[in-house]
């Protein structure tokens, strides 16, 4: 059996974790080498998975390992594009966290590159590998709801800060400090950036169609002491007709509901409908301990899923199920949202790069 050496380029996201925890678990993966730019984090993860080699240089990791077989991009949004571009450009597969970039013109630069050198660059679009979505998804290839007409869809949770700052830090959420709108004090970086995509990637991959326009609300924040958006409404109007909504807020609270809290949608055909609750096995426990109810989810594990499929991938020369232009179409829904907002009307897709 061939063995796949694999490495983590950053522990800032949160979902650095259980991609780690999948990698130590794979009989064919090897998984090599840690790479993080704050030194106590990347030793902390270097310890906790019993990794031999830990980098602060980047450049040093790539010249050292260079039988790497492919990387999990695990940065901080605004560094997702330096990552992933440094690790095509030394021949290794990259699988990079949602959104690939917050910027249409790089993420074009990046599925133009892998392709260009015959690289496997897939998104981190997990709910494409859950059991719920993939049955979705044959029901509606075999139209036993008729043709889908409109889709409500929901991507909850807490604000991620208390794990990660970095979330709602414009700079590294969004990679530059642009407001909302013109008299509001708030930047873009917030929910729309991180929880939209995933909706949209799964309206996209569900359809099959693209989207053709946009429209976006921003509530006032739920968190008055955040510099970014924490809830959002964003409406889709697809080329094949559908209309769909993403609720994409992150509406839950910290310290009672898991950090992701539910992707759900309702489909409604011309021949009925489906409801999908994709976070619905868990049990919830309270104890004198907890002091709350604690979810504890055993349902499909997307992480482990996904990772297997990219290996697959690369093994027989294929697509990952949800490669770089994926990742390129979601951004592209998220900065039409955003300029939505800005300018308080409705936004026709495609998008011009600026």
């Amino acid at each position: 059996m061939r063995k796949f050496k694999a490495a983590i380029i950053s522990f800032a996201h949160i979902h650095a974790y259980s991609y780690a925890r999948v990698l130590k678990g794979l009989d064919n993966v090897e998984f090599v080498a840690i790479w993080d730019d704050r030194r106590e984090r990347g030793e902390l993860a270097k310890n906790r998975y019993a990794i031999n080699k830990y980098y602060d240089d980047l450049d040093k990791l790539f010249k050292e390992n260079k039988d790497l077989d492919f990387v999990i991009v695990t940065s901080e949004n605004a560094k997702h594009y330096e990552h992933v571009k440094i690790a095509l450009e030394n021949d290794i597969h990259v699988l990079c966290e949602k959104p690939l970039t917050v910027d249409l013109k790089q993420a074009d630069e990046l599925v133009g590159l892998a392709r260009r050198k015959g690289l496997k660059l897939g998104t981190c679009f997990v709910m494409r590998f859950h059991t719920s979505t993939i049955q979705a998804y044959n029901i509606l290839r075999e139209e036993r709801i008729g043709i889908p007409m409109s889709i409500t869809t929901t991507n909850h949770g807490t604000c991620p800060y208390k794990e990660a700052h970095w979330f709602v830090e414009p700079e590294l959420s969004y990679g530059a400090r642009i407001r909302l709108r013109e008299g509001d004090s708030r930047f873009r970086g917030g929910c729309i950036t991180d929880h939209t995509v995933h909706c949209a990637d799964l309206l996209r991959w569900l359809l099959g169609s693209e989207v053709s326009e946009i429209y976006a609300e921003v509530g006032g924040n739920i968190r008055s002491e955040l510099e970014v958006e924490d809830n959002a409404l964003v409406i889709l109007k697809f080329r094949n007709g559908v209309q769909a909504s993403i609720d994409c807020s992150w509406s839950r609270p910290e310290g009672v509901y898991p950090t992701w809290g539910d992707v759900n949608l309702y489909i409604v055909g011309t021949n009925g409908a489906l409801d999908i609750e994709a976070f619905n096995q868990n049990i919830w426990l309270a104890t004198w301990d907890t002091q709350r109810l604690v979810f504890n989810y055993w349902g499909t594990d997307v992480d482990w899923n996904m990772i297997v499929q990219f290996i697959e991938a690369i093994e027989r020369d294929e697509e990952p199920r949800a490669n770089g232009w994926d990742g390129r179409q979601a951004t592209e829904i998220m900065l039409a949202a955003y300029e939505s907002v800005s300018r308080r009307k409705p936004i026709r897709l495609p998008l011009t790069h600026t």
